[in-house]
């Protein structure tokens, strides 16, 4: 968990696996994220085929840096709360010339995972 940690403070990109919702079948994804606490952070389009996985399975894999492990979708009370919070977390991870304040406008969904301990 330790190295798990280290990857999700300094990767650019993580690797997202859901099961297909329709077919039961691993999808990946590599996605932007961030990290803060012990949440994962990560904003999507309502549409996107790994968010309506999420929906109907919250249960998922993340891999960062050669390390993997298994995460769950979390509630989240104020979704524009947390979208401009995920934003803050972009810009000072990417830099803002990257993150442009559409990333909160356009009807995108914030996104917080939980890594389940073994």
């Amino acid at each position: 968990m330790v190295n798990l940690e280290r990857a999700l403070r300094s990767a650019d990109e993580l690797v997202l696996e859901t099961r297909g919702r329709r077919t039961g079948r691993p999808h990946r994804v590599t996605l932007w994220f961030a990290y803060e606490g012990s949440d994962i952070w990560l904003r999507t389009d309502p549409d996107a085929d790994w968010f309506r996985n999420l929906a109907r399975d919250p249960r998922c894999r993340i891999v960062v840096g050669g390390d993997a492990a298994d995460a769950r979708r979390e509630p989240i009370d104020d979704e524009a709360q947390a979208l401009r919070r995920i934003v803050e977390l972009w810009r000072v991870k990417y830099g803002a010339e990257w993150v442009a304040d559409w990333y909160v406008e356009r009807g995108r969904v914030p996104v917080r995972l939980r890594l389940i301990a073994p």
